[in-house]
Protein backbone atom coordinates (compact mmCIF):
# COMPACT_ATOMS: atom_id res chain seq x y z
CA UNK A 1 0.00 0.00 0.00
CA UNK A 2 0.94 3.69 -0.40
CA UNK A 3 -0.64 6.80 0.35
CA UNK A 4 -0.33 10.11 -2.25
CA UNK A 5 0.71 13.26 -0.25
CA UNK A 6 1.31 17.13 -1.23
CA UNK A 7 4.87 18.49 -1.90
CA UNK A 8 6.72 19.54 0.90
CA UNK A 9 6.77 23.21 1.00
CA UNK A 10 10.44 23.12 0.66
CA UNK A 11 10.34 21.35 -2.64
CA UNK A 12 7.24 23.22 -4.46
CA UNK A 13 9.30 25.62 -5.89
CA UNK A 14 11.78 22.95 -7.81
CA UNK A 15 8.54 21.19 -8.51
CA UNK A 16 7.02 24.07 -10.41
CA UNK A 17 10.25 24.37 -12.00
CA UNK A 18 10.74 21.20 -13.35
CA UNK A 19 7.07 20.76 -14.27
CA UNK A 20 7.31 23.90 -16.55
CA UNK A 21 10.41 22.14 -18.61
CA UNK A 22 8.34 19.24 -18.57
CA UNK A 23 5.80 21.00 -20.30
CA UNK A 24 8.18 22.93 -22.38
CA UNK A 25 9.63 19.52 -23.84
CA UNK A 26 6.22 18.27 -24.55
CA UNK A 27 4.92 21.39 -26.16
CA UNK A 28 7.78 20.91 -28.67
CA UNK A 29 6.25 17.67 -30.45
CA UNK A 30 2.90 19.14 -30.06
CA UNK A 31 1.09 21.94 -32.15
CA UNK A 32 -1.97 22.56 -29.81
CA UNK A 33 -0.31 22.08 -26.53
CA UNK A 34 2.65 24.65 -27.68
CA UNK A 35 0.05 26.82 -28.69
CA UNK A 36 -1.99 26.70 -25.50
CA UNK A 37 1.23 26.95 -23.46
CA UNK A 38 2.39 30.20 -26.07
CA UNK A 39 -0.97 31.48 -25.00
CA UNK A 40 -0.70 30.90 -21.34
CA UNK A 41 -3.46 28.63 -21.15
CA UNK A 42 -4.42 25.84 -18.55
CA UNK A 43 -3.29 22.23 -20.35
CA UNK A 44 -5.46 19.65 -18.71
CA UNK A 45 -3.43 16.62 -17.50
CA UNK A 46 -5.25 14.59 -19.80
CA UNK A 47 -3.92 16.91 -23.32
CA UNK A 48 -0.45 16.09 -21.48
CA UNK A 49 -0.35 12.46 -21.35
CA UNK A 50 -1.86 12.17 -25.10
CA UNK A 51 0.71 14.35 -26.39
CA UNK A 52 3.78 12.12 -24.36
CA UNK A 53 2.21 8.97 -25.28
CA UNK A 54 2.58 10.27 -28.88
CA UNK A 55 5.84 11.55 -28.20
CA UNK A 56 7.33 8.65 -26.82
CA UNK A 57 5.94 6.37 -29.64
CA UNK A 58 7.48 8.42 -32.02
CA UNK A 59 10.65 8.05 -30.09
CA UNK A 60 10.81 12.27 -29.33
CA UNK A 61 10.66 11.94 -25.85
CA UNK A 62 11.87 9.14 -22.88
CA UNK A 63 10.59 9.80 -19.56
CA UNK A 64 12.74 8.80 -17.08
CA UNK A 65 10.91 7.73 -13.56
CA UNK A 66 13.09 7.35 -9.80
CA UNK A 67 12.05 4.67 -7.46
CA UNK A 68 13.24 1.52 -5.44
CA UNK A 69 12.06 -1.65 -5.73
CA UNK A 70 13.45 -2.84 -2.90
CA UNK A 71 11.30 -0.25 -0.25
CA UNK A 72 8.65 -0.36 -3.28
CA UNK A 73 9.10 3.19 -3.83
CA UNK A 74 7.58 4.77 -6.90
CA UNK A 75 6.91 1.19 -8.52
CA UNK A 76 3.25 2.18 -8.83
CA UNK A 77 4.31 5.08 -11.06
CA UNK A 78 6.56 3.32 -13.07
CA UNK A 79 3.61 0.67 -13.64
CA UNK A 80 0.78 3.57 -14.73
CA UNK A 81 3.69 4.96 -17.44
CA UNK A 82 4.41 1.84 -19.02
CA UNK A 83 -0.02 1.38 -19.11
CA UNK A 84 -0.12 5.43 -20.24
CA UNK A 85 3.16 6.10 -22.48
CA UNK A 86 4.34 3.07 -23.57
CA UNK A 87 3.15 1.62 -27.17
CA UNK A 88 0.93 -1.44 -27.39
CA UNK A 89 1.53 -3.74 -30.12
CA UNK A 90 -0.30 -1.90 -32.72
CA UNK A 91 1.60 1.05 -32.43
CA UNK A 92 4.52 0.42 -33.48
CA UNK A 93 5.19 -0.33 -37.18
CA UNK A 94 5.50 -3.43 -38.85
CA UNK A 95 8.42 -6.34 -38.40
CA UNK A 96 10.66 -6.49 -41.42
CA UNK A 97 12.12 -10.00 -42.12
CA UNK A 98 13.16 -12.29 -44.91
CA UNK A 99 11.75 -15.18 -46.37
CA UNK A 100 13.69 -17.85 -45.73
CA UNK A 101 15.87 -19.34 -48.22
CA UNK A 102 15.49 -15.91 -50.59
CA UNK A 103 17.09 -12.53 -49.99
CA UNK A 104 13.06 -11.04 -50.23
CA UNK A 105 12.24 -8.39 -47.55
CA UNK A 106 8.78 -9.12 -46.32
CA UNK A 107 7.08 -7.36 -42.95
CA UNK A 108 4.45 -8.60 -40.51
CA UNK A 109 2.25 -6.52 -38.98
CA UNK A 110 0.54 -6.72 -35.51
CA UNK A 111 -2.02 -8.09 -36.23
CA UNK A 112 -4.12 -11.18 -35.45
CA UNK A 113 -5.08 -11.37 -38.82
CA UNK A 114 -1.66 -12.02 -40.41
CA UNK A 115 0.08 -15.62 -40.37
CA UNK A 116 1.51 -16.29 -37.43
CA UNK A 117 5.58 -15.03 -36.43
CA UNK A 118 7.42 -14.82 -33.14
CA UNK A 119 10.73 -14.73 -31.79
CA UNK A 120 11.38 -17.41 -29.01
CA UNK A 121 13.88 -15.16 -26.51
CA UNK A 122 14.67 -17.55 -23.68
CA UNK A 123 14.89 -21.05 -23.13
CA UNK A 124 14.20 -22.18 -19.53
CA UNK A 125 14.19 -25.25 -17.56
CA UNK A 126 11.55 -26.50 -15.50
CA UNK A 127 11.75 -28.75 -13.35
CA UNK A 128 7.39 -30.04 -13.56
CA UNK A 129 6.89 -29.44 -17.26
CA UNK A 130 10.92 -29.86 -18.83
CA UNK A 131 12.06 -27.35 -21.18
CA UNK A 132 10.06 -23.97 -21.78
CA UNK A 133 10.49 -21.65 -24.18
CA UNK A 134 9.88 -18.36 -24.17
CA UNK A 135 8.37 -16.32 -27.13
CA UNK A 136 6.79 -12.97 -28.14
CA UNK A 137 3.81 -13.00 -30.96
CA UNK A 138 4.67 -10.23 -33.48
CA UNK A 139 1.68 -11.48 -35.89
CA UNK A 140 -1.03 -13.88 -35.61
CA UNK A 141 -2.85 -16.27 -33.55
CA UNK A 142 -1.17 -19.70 -31.94
CA UNK A 143 -3.19 -22.45 -30.35
CA UNK A 144 -2.19 -25.04 -27.87
CA UNK A 145 -1.54 -28.34 -29.75
CA UNK A 146 -0.96 -26.62 -33.43
CA UNK A 147 2.59 -27.04 -35.48
CA UNK A 148 5.00 -24.53 -36.13
CA UNK A 149 7.65 -23.71 -38.04
CA UNK A 150 11.06 -22.91 -37.07
CA UNK A 151 12.81 -21.32 -39.73
CA UNK A 152 15.91 -20.87 -38.16
CA UNK A 153 16.55 -24.39 -38.06
CA UNK A 154 14.44 -25.46 -40.65
CA UNK A 155 12.19 -27.65 -38.55
CA UNK A 156 8.88 -27.66 -37.86
CA UNK A 157 7.71 -28.87 -34.33
CA UNK A 158 4.32 -29.28 -32.22
CA UNK A 159 3.68 -26.92 -29.85
CA UNK A 160 2.04 -28.98 -26.69
CA UNK A 161 0.73 -26.81 -24.22
CA UNK A 162 1.26 -22.37 -23.87
CA UNK A 163 1.32 -21.27 -20.34
CA UNK A 164 0.74 -17.73 -18.82
CA UNK A 165 3.74 -16.99 -16.81
CA UNK A 166 3.27 -14.77 -13.87
CA UNK A 167 6.40 -14.43 -11.27
CA UNK A 168 6.52 -18.25 -10.03
CA UNK A 169 2.93 -19.00 -11.17
CA UNK A 170 1.39 -20.34 -14.62
CA UNK A 171 -1.84 -20.90 -16.36
CA UNK A 172 -2.31 -22.76 -19.15
CA UNK A 173 -3.97 -20.70 -22.40
CA UNK A 174 -6.02 -22.39 -24.96
CA UNK A 175 -4.27 -19.55 -27.42
CA UNK A 176 -1.83 -16.62 -27.76
CA UNK A 177 -2.70 -13.31 -30.07
CA UNK A 178 -0.23 -10.62 -32.23
CA UNK A 179 1.49 -8.92 -29.03
CA UNK A 180 1.11 -11.43 -26.38
CA UNK A 181 4.60 -12.86 -24.24
CA UNK A 182 3.94 -16.75 -23.35
CA UNK A 183 6.20 -20.12 -23.00
CA UNK A 184 5.45 -23.17 -24.55
CA UNK A 185 5.92 -26.63 -23.67
CA UNK A 186 7.08 -29.23 -26.11
CA UNK A 187 9.27 -27.02 -28.24
CA UNK A 188 12.65 -29.30 -28.58
CA UNK A 189 14.93 -27.79 -31.23
CA UNK A 190 13.99 -24.13 -30.45
CA UNK A 191 16.66 -22.31 -29.04
CA UNK A 192 17.21 -18.51 -28.23
CA UNK A 193 16.77 -16.10 -31.00
CA UNK A 194 14.87 -18.55 -33.10
CA UNK A 195 12.20 -17.03 -35.57
CA UNK A 196 8.76 -19.33 -35.27
CA UNK A 197 6.21 -18.92 -38.01
CA UNK A 198 3.30 -20.34 -40.34
CA UNK A 199 4.97 -22.98 -42.45
CA UNK A 200 3.02 -22.09 -45.40
CA UNK A 201 4.08 -18.32 -44.76
CA UNK A 202 7.76 -18.41 -43.43
CA UNK A 203 9.62 -15.51 -42.45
Amino acid sequence: EYEITDIPAEYQEVAEARREMMIDAIAETDDDIMMKYLEGEEISIEELKTALRKAVIANQLFPVLCGSSYKNKGVQMLLDAVVDYMPAPIDIPAIKGVVPGTEEETTRPSSDDEPFSALAFKIMADPYVGKLAFFRVYSGTLESGSYVFNSTKGKKERIGRILQMHANTRKEIDMVYAGDIAAAVGLKDTTTGDTLCDEKNPV
